[in-house]
């Protein structure tokens, strides 16, 4: 019995002194200096938004996908500017050029 209640004791305090070691620093912000980031990822999404409404303007009139390019950047911008999180894919997938097929 002895015995059982110094394992149950060690491993007590093993997993009190090991719990604050894997919880990671204190203090430290989950995001870093986004707003920087933000500022020029915003400005790139903008021009590309741009980039897609001239494109539907100058000889594919009649495209919707050069509209539907815009309006999807444009969605991607407002949820950047609220301050919702976007998956760096999404934005790579958003500064491509609109595909014609």
């Amino acid at each position: 019995m002895k015995k059982n209640l110094a394992i149950l004791a060690a491993a007590a305090l093993v997993t009190t002194l090991a719990i604050p070691a894997l919880a990671g620093p204190v203090g430290v912000p989950r995001v870093q200096n986004s707003a920087p980031q933000d500022a020029t990822t915003i400005a790139e999404l903008q021009d590309a938004a741009q980039q897609a409404q001239r494109e539907g303007r100058t000889g594919n009139k009649n495209n919707i996908e050069f509209a539907r390019k815009n309006y999807e950047i444009n969605q991607l911008i407002e949820r950047l500017k609220s301050g919702q999180q976007v998956a760096p894919s999404e934005i790579d997938k958003a500064l491509e050029p609109a595909r014609v097929w």
